[in-house]
């Protein structure tokens, strides 16, 4: 409403600009005995662009020079003067040619529709032609300046990804595309031109197919949301009222295979129905346990909308940034928990843990931490950002040291209550770099918010970031890392670290590298880490005695530079192509498809 009564504004500062021009140029004005002409409305399409500097317009019509340049070329000539006077035809095609951005993932809406539909309602209804003209000109520069806000917004988004996110998004944009504007405007088949822009990928291609299939399930679906509220979970055997809906919901979905038609109403939770969960499951990468709880109830209600954003979402996503198809690289995709290894002919993945995910209750410690002022109720955001960065070197046997923000809130507590902590689990204390006994310090009485101590953990079996860490350079002191503690890599969400990303294989992630180093190979690095050669015939190099019992690995702390660094890419989609062009739904466990949705909301 409020964007509304803006054009309306803008509307009457129109009227009021031509009542004084006309009297100037009262020659230039031709009554045509209310008969509308192109000629006589290149005047006042001309004498437009004047009010394109009222800071009224600044932020709606944002291709003023563009069209300014694009009209005088052709003289003022209107382009839409059939589709706005009166040929059903030709408006018929305009308003397509805006609808067809809804296949892209775009609201028609975002282009004004509903007020050019007013507008254009409102021009039969003016006693004078001078009225009429004056409408005229307003409605074919807002619906030029909306044609090139639509073009521009499928060909390289409709939002900059540092506005969604801020610093923490640090991918490459995509070769933002040379739009050809006056090209675009010029084409007759518009809807043809907008999906050439993104010939040639795959990804997006198939997007929009996957929307478009969404699009028409939400026309289909008519049943309304389950009420679990009073099942915390449900398991095979139980007998619950809801399964019959269940089923119903199920149904509709339309599982693969279709085996879930053949099923029959019930109200037992039985293994033929677990099966079809357990698929649910498995495709938006929950544990696929058949186990029915808090995070399965919300996909089995989920609606074609939930799904048609998603895949916006991701388009969007998919305008910002495109995965390499070629080349040696690194890829992570943080909401699967995987990283895959690209070498130039095969790709090989494994898991992973990423940073934790923010509270529920994040933006209240953020507001207690305001008014209070201290730092260890500062909350951490421990989610892994999206980097684009090259792998440089990596060290074997590392050292950690501590962060201050983990020593304050999770070390702190542990040392007041065990003193001995420290030397009991392998870390060294130092002041400076002097180093002193942490056993002997009274942690109790040392604030916690300015500890003037570093502790850095010993390399060994017990250290946190395992036998070898993984360095790249960015601004938020993260790296990949192996681990002693596996159990998590057992987990279907894995979002447990600090920000870090953990490797299920730091070994086959270490050979990989060894491709783009010249004094090592992966033998020699599997050596390193203590693993016999792949090579059987290399064993005699490295062990005289060709026994793999005595192959020894480094016990100091050794750092390995790569000659040519390696492409990572940390990136975050939560509807993908796996390898085999298998499409995947995954859980937002970040919740940031919705700040991307929110984004393409405003103007």
């Amino acid at each position: 409403m409020a964007r509304f009564q803006k054009y309306l504004l803008f509307a009457l500062l129109t009227t009021a600009f031509f009542s004084a021009c006309e009297e100037e140029k009262k020659e230039v004005i031709v009554d045509t005995g209310f008969v509308l002409t192109q000629d006589s409305m290149t005047f006042y399409l001309e004498h437009q662009f004047d009010l394109w500097n009222s800071i009224l317009c600044q932020d709606e019509l944002r291709y003023m020079d563009t069209l300014r340049s694009y009209y005088r070329a052709r003289n003022f000539k209107p382009l839409w003067w059939d589709a706005i006077t009166g040929d059903s035809t030709s408006w018929s095609n305009l308003q397509l040619t805006f609808a067809h951005s809804v296949s892209h993932g775009m609201d028609y809406r975002f282009y004004h529709i509903p007020l050019v539909e007013y507008y254009k309602s409102e021009i039969d209804s003016f006693e004078t032609s001078k009225e009429s003209y004056r409408r005229l000109a307003e409605l074919e520069l807002i619906i030029s300046n909306n044609m090139l806000r639509m073009y521009e917004d499928i060909a390289n988004g409709r939002t900059k990804p540092r506005d969604v996110y801020g610093y923490t998004y640090m991918l490459p944009a995509n070769n933002r595309k040379k739009l050809g504007f006056e090209d675009f405007l010029d084409e007759k088949e518009k809807n043809h031109f907008i999906d050439n822009i993104h010939h040639g990928d795959t990804t997006y291609t198939e997007l929009r197919s996957v929307l478009t299939y969404y699009l028409k399930k939400k026309i289909e679906a008519r049943s309304s949301a389950i009420d679990f509220s009073e099942y915390p979970k449900i398991e095979v055997g139980d007998t619950i009222p809801l399964i019959s809906e269940v089923i119903a919901k199920l149904k509709e979905k339309n599982l693969p295979d279709k085996e879930i038609q053949d099923i029959a109403d019930t109200t037992i939770y039985t293994k033929e129905l677990a099966v079809q969960i357990k698929r649910l499951q498995e495709k938006y990468s929950l544990t696929p346990d058949g186990i029915m709880g808090y995070k399965t109830y919300k996909l089995i209600n989920a609606t074609p909308n939930d799904n048609i954003d998603q895949v916006k979402a991701n388009l969007e996503r998919q305008r910002w940034f495109k995965k390499p198809k070629e080349g040696a690289f690194v890829y992570i995709n943080l909401p699967v928990y995987e990283v895959d290894l690209h070498w130039e002919d095969s790709t090989k993945n494994m898991r992973v843990c990423i940073g934790k995910n923010l509270p529920d209750n994040y933006d209240n410690m953020v507001r207690e931490y305001t008014d209070s002022g201290w730092l260890h109720k500062l909350p951490k955001n421990m989610e892994t950002p999206q980097i684009a960065s090259k792998i440089s070197y990596m060290v074997i046997n590392p050292t950690w040291t501590i962060p201050y923000s983990i020593i304050r809130r999770e070390m702190w507590w542990k040392l007041v209550r065990d003193p001995a902590y420290l030397s009991r689990t392998g870390y060294k204390v130092y002041r400076g770099k002097e180093e002193v006994n942490g056993d002997t310090i009274q942690w109790g009485k040392i604030n916690r918010n300015r500890i003037p101590y570093q502790i850095v953990q010993n390399p060994g079996p017990k250290n946190s970031l395992g036998t070898v860490k993984y360095i790249f350079s960015n601004p938020f002191s993260i790296y990949l890392h192996d681990t002693p503690s596996k159990k998590a890599f057992k987990r279907t969400q894995r979002a447990v670290s600090h920000g870090c990303v953990r490797l299920q294989d730091p070994i086959l992630f270490g050979e990989f590298l060894m491709q783009n180093s010249k004094e090592y190979d992966s033998d020699d690095f599997r050596v390193m880490m203590g693993y016999p050669p792949i090579d059987p015939e290399r064993l005699e190099e490295y062990d005289p005695l060709d026994s793999t019992a005595l192959i020894q690995k480094l016990d100091t702390t050794t750092l390995v530079r790569l000659d040519k660094p390696m492409d990572l890419y940390l990136d975050y989609r939560t509807v993908y192509y796996d390898e085999d062009w298998k499409l995947h739904f995954c859980y937002d466990i970040y919740d940031q498809n919705k700040l991307i949705l929110r984004a393409m909301e405003k103007p």
